[in-house]
């Protein structure tokens, strides 16, 4: 095997929890060399760590003759993708068309992979290992870990100065993941001040709508905030904390990837048994709704965000400081 392509555009959290099976294929292959097709600032993380010889952006117009099955091929497109002799496709749904048009490039063998699960109550690490191992590839049993690129703090402000540091993420892809802002704030306080933690808040684009509340609170109370950083410049940051705090979202995990030494995920509407990070240090608090988790796979349906909002502040409070004192 030369040459393998991978075919991931899924979130970050998502490209995250198949990184274990990706790790193992790339050591069931060590001689071959990787392309990754996706979105190109997320595969950066997995970069270094797979030894990626390349990575394509999946959003580029040259891809879309790919979706046209009635439409001939480029001879361009032929020329690029027929080098590859194993083509895997990740997505939630079989989408016969791209299978069949990469196998018209000339790429000698086409599989496609479900991102995650379609029901049950199977972790998105295992069901990816049993699926690859349909294909002869082993799961390593290691715990993953993403190499850090030496030169991804460049990408941002470094973290310097009295630490230990606790940085928080509040934010997710969707709203009824997020724990209230009013108990991060009260539990973040209360941290720094009985543990003598520096807080960094974490935003990224969907959480534009928090940062004036952000801006106020965190120059109050001398926290950090970085928003909208480059993920690389965010996962070094991560790499320096002791404590990360956050909800069911991709910085989550990649605070377990980079190996975080105490996560706390706080889960509401999703269930933590399939889409909880991997990780020595990670614990999960659920929120108590008897309806929770209330989400069919990907979707959630629960117009409402009570479950979370009943979790407990002083319960993820003292969990967090159970943490620090014994990790």
């Amino acid at each position: 095997m030369q040459k393998i392509l991978i075919w991931h555009q899924g979130a970050l959290g998502d490209l995250l929890l198949a990184g274990p099976a990706l790790l193992a294929l790339s050591r069931h292959y060590p001689q071959a060399r990787i392309t990754a097709l996706g979105h190109p600032e997320r595969w950066a993380l997995l970069a270094p760590t797979l030894s990626l010889e390349a990575v394509w952006d999946s959003g580029a117009a040259a891809w879309a003759p790919l979706f046209a099955p009635d439409s001939p091929l480029p001879a361009v497109l032929k020329e690029r993708l027929a080098r590859f002799q194993l083509a895997l496709v990740f997505s939630p749904q079989p989408h016969p068309t791209l299978p069949a048009r990469l196998a018209q490039a000339g790429v000698a063998t086409v599989a496609w992979l479900p991102s995650w699960p379609p029901e049950g109550q199977e972790p998105v690490g295992a069901f990816l290992a049993a699926r690859l191992a349909r294909l002869g590839v082993r799961a390593s049993k290691k715990p993953f870990r993403l190499i850090i690129g030496d030169d991804w703090e460049d990408g941002g402000p470094r973290l310097s100065g009295p630490g230990p540091f606790l940085a928080v993420a509040p934010g997710s892809g969707h709203d009824s993941k997020n724990w209230p802002l009013a108990h991060y704030y009260e539990v973040t306080r209360a941290l720094a001040w009985e543990h003598g933690l520096r807080v960094v808040w974490l935003t990224g684009p969907a959480e534009e709508g928090l940062l004036p509340y952000l801006q106020g609170l965190t120059a109050a109370q001398d926290h950090l905030l970085w928003a909208n950083l480059p993920l690389t410049a965010v996962a070094a940051a991560l790499a320096r904390c002791r404590l990360y705090l956050g909800g069911d979202s991709g910085l989550t995990h990649l605070a377990a990837a980079v190996g975080v030494p105490k996560v706390l995920a706080l889960f509401g509407p999703t269930d933590p048994r399939v889409w909880a990070p991997q990780g020595e240090g990670v614990r999960v608090l659920r929120a108590p709704c008897p309806q929770a988790p209330c989400a069919l796979a990907r979707e959630i349906t629960c117009p409402d965000r009570v479950c979370l909002q009943n979790l407990a502040p002083d319960l993820v409070l003292a969990t967090a400081s159970a943490l620090l004192r014994h990790g």
